[in-house]
């Protein structure tokens, strides 16, 4: 099912996911949405469930007003990811709340 609340736009550019003990794996975004990303991992699977960091390239960073973001990986397989951005989330209910 479903749980976006925000369109998906297709996309094409590397990222770095970097997981809390300081491992890398170099993913390739698919699509963006205001508050999640999907990436291919290209065989180097993640764990669902887990925190990472997002490193975009610089040209990138206005996506989302940082070159650095906060995913939760929302689903895994081998090949693909979805990931769910803490901080987007976060400030889009913040904004919620103020309204």
């Amino acid at each position: 099912m479903e749980h976006r609340h925000f369109p998906r736009h297709a996309e094409n550019f590397d990222v770095i996911l970097q997981s809390r003990t300081g491992g890398t794996v170099d993913a390739q975004v698919l699509d963006v949405s205001h508050e999640g990303i999907g990436v291919s991992v290209n065989g180097s699977p993640i764990p669902a469930g887990v925190i990472v960091d997002v490193i975009l390239p610089e040209n990138k960073q206005s996506l989302f007003g940082s070159r650095y973001l906060r995913g939760f990986v929302a689903y895994a397989n081998r090949d693909t990811a979805g990931l769910w951005l803490v901080d987007a989330a976060n400030q889009f209910d913040e904004m919620l709340a103020n309204h």
